[in-house]
């Protein structure tokens, strides 16, 4: 019975990937992040003895690639395929290849040259990303070129060793403004970073805190929101010269980050960043041990947060929501909760759990900082003006969380006076007027229509997930064009594209959208999703994820009570995060 469900388990992974190839009649607009992991597999076998079983699934499906046709890899663009084929059997994966030839779409596909093509195109990919490297190498024996004597290992003992000093910042670098250094390229970065390393650079022979902290002023912090006076990355610099934990934190992210662009030293980076987060982790717990500078302690959380969020994808590993646990052992009093550390977590906590079932969020401990009531002292006066590095209002924020809350709580005294609340909530959303007045000309209108995506996806939320309205209602469609049409509209490449691109109003409108304009957005995030670090992939996936439900849904029903929820529940989706991590939005 069991290897019957993973047989089944395994058609359905799929007749997901069928569906979502389906939306790329070319290929063009894929991820092949997962294709290109297991072809790279595939191509070059393991010949360990400890991975015999590893060898031999992959034989299988190098076996598969020759009978069937080599477009087959492409049924991993969703990476859930080569997994579930581990848990068959011969004959059980003879069957499966059996009942898949009864199948139009896998035939159309096996067939067409054009999936043909794009295969032989990302091996060759691979090809030259693997010979590049090895010249690399072998410039680097042959003339000198990098740190030739020094071993990994003496490398991390020159970081230990420049990290015992005291935690002072490099006084040669300025932190009230960007940089430019030899070490980067002239031209800026086009995405998220704003300045790339020059890989001609010796960069080794620098100081590598140096670098990596010139890195994050020079690339990161640019990147993160155009509100340069709020922007709390570039504020984090003063804090991390007297928090060490701060300073450990802020320079894994860097590394995390750099090693990316530099592609012959990325093992060398990553082993930096692995140490400075350890480093961090360790200074943070004897800080909060000790009861030492608690905000500055949030200001590690923050770093920490978004370093685990667009690295730490692992199933296995801690979720990102991990860092906000320090909240839960230190006394309220004792950190101030508007500071913009804490705004930023409470940020990426509240639009999570949009993405989480009412029964899931009834059975969830939440966060001290999600329990406070940390709007209650915003000025009137401020509580409408856009933050810096998150894209939207303190009011709107919170009149998000409060949807969400009203969703899941049972209490009947609130379910008595549930629509009277949702129709206040919707009130306070239509008279929203968010602002700023730190920013002017076309990167004022890039703030202002990103907060508006904000208002419009919580104006969506609320009528599907407090209303029932489902996407063929009138109301949704008629805001859910409206949304997608702002999103459109903003940058996603060159100065104005910044870190506070919607994702979450993107996901809103992309579940509430109809199947030919959800591909518009998935095409209008092409230059994200492949290029620098983000949340987007992770989004995207997830909303693949429940194509196939939402294909399915009755278009006569335009209101359904409970139909957000039933989009989120797990077995809906044949890729889903584990109940343990929560997706990230923000």
């Amino acid at each position: 019975m069991d290897m019957d469900r993973r047989l089944v388990k395994a058609l359905e992974a799929t007749n997901d990937a069928l569906q979502h190839l389906s939306m790329s009649p070319d290929y063009s607009c894929l991820d092949y992040t997962h294709i290109d992991r297991l072809l790279a597999r595939v191509v070059d076998l393991p010949t360990e003895a400890n991975q015999r079983n590893s060898r031999r699934n992959l034989l299988a499906v190098r076996q598969w690639m020759v009978t069937d046709g080599s477009g087959v890899i492409l049924l991993e663009v969703l990476g859930q395929l080569y997994w579930r084929l581990g848990e068959l059997n011969g004959k059980q994966f003879e069957k499966f290849k059996s009942l898949l030839q009864q199948q139009p779409h896998y035939l159309s596909l096996i067939k067409d040259s054009r999936a043909m093509a794009v295969v032989s195109q990302r091996i060759r990919h691979i090809q030259k990303s693997k010979s590049d490297a090895c010249q690399e190498f072998l410039n680097e024996l042959s003339n000198g070129k990098g740190v030739k004597e020094e071993s990994l290992q003496a490398d991390m003992e020159t970081i230990r060793s420049s990290s015992s000093s005291p935690p002072t910042l490099t006084p040669s670098i300025p932190r009230e403004k960007v940089l430019k250094s030899s070490t980067y390229d002239s031209e800026s970065g086009t995405g998220l970073i704003k300045y790339l390393p020059n890989c001609s650079a010796n960069l080794w022979k620098t100081d590598m805190e140096h670098l990596l902290i010139e890195f994050y002023i020079n690339g990161i912090c640019p990147g993160r929101t155009l509100m340069k006076n709020s922007n709390t990355y570039l504020s984090l610099l003063q804090v991390a010269d007297t928090c060490q934990s701060t300073r450990f934190a802020l320079l894994s992210l860097s590394a995390s980050y750099i090693g990316e662009y530099l592609y012959s030293e990325k093992e060398r980076y990553h082993q930096a960043d692995l140490y400075y987060m350890t480093q961090a982790l360790q200074v943070l717990a004897r800080q909060i041990s000790k009861g030492e500078d608690f905000d500055a302690c949030s200001a590690t959380s923050m770093l920490l947060m978004h370093h685990d969020a667009v690295n730490n994808t692992d199933e296995s590993s801690l979720c990102w929501s991990c860092h906000a646990n320090i909240f839960d052992t230190i006394p309220a009093e004792y950190f101030n909760h508007h500071s913009d550390p804490a705004l930023f977590i409470i940020n990426q906590l509240v639009l999570a759990r949009t993405a989480q079932t009412v029964t899931e969020l009834q059975n969830t401990q939440l966060h001290s900082l999600e329990i406070i009531d940390w709007y209650d002292d915003i000025p009137q006066t401020e509580s409408q003006r856009i933050c810096g590095v998150l894209g939207l209002s303190l009011q709107l924020l919170f009149v998000i969380s409060s949807i969400t809350s009203l969703a899941s709580n049972n209490k009947s005294s609130v379910g008595a006076h549930r629509s009277a609340y949702a129709q206040f909530h919707e009130s306070q959303l239509q008279n929203l007027r968010q602002w700023s007045t730190e920013v002017s000309g076309e990167a004022l209108e890039v703030v202002l229509a990103t907060a508006e995506t904000y208002r419009l996806a919580a104006l969506i939320y609320l009528k599907c997930r407090l209303y029932g309205f489902t996407r063929f209602h009138p109301a949704v469609v008629r805001l859910s064009d409206a949304l997608i049409s702002l999103i459109i509209s903003l940058p996603v490449k060159g100065s104005l594209y910044t870190a506070t691109y919607p994702i979450w109003p993107f996901f809103v409108a992309a579940v509430t959208a109809d199947a030919d304009r959800r591909d518009t957005l998935y095409q209008r995030v092409v230059s994200i999703r492949e290029g620098d670090k983000s949340t987007l992939p992770a989004v995207l996936q997830r909303i693949s994820s429940l194509r196939i439900w939402l294909a399915c849904q009755d278009a006569e029903l335009q209101r359904r009570d409970g139909w957000w929820d039933e989009m989120l529940e797990h077995e809906h989706s044949a890729n889903t995060l584990p109940n343990n991590r929560l997706l990230c939005l923000g």
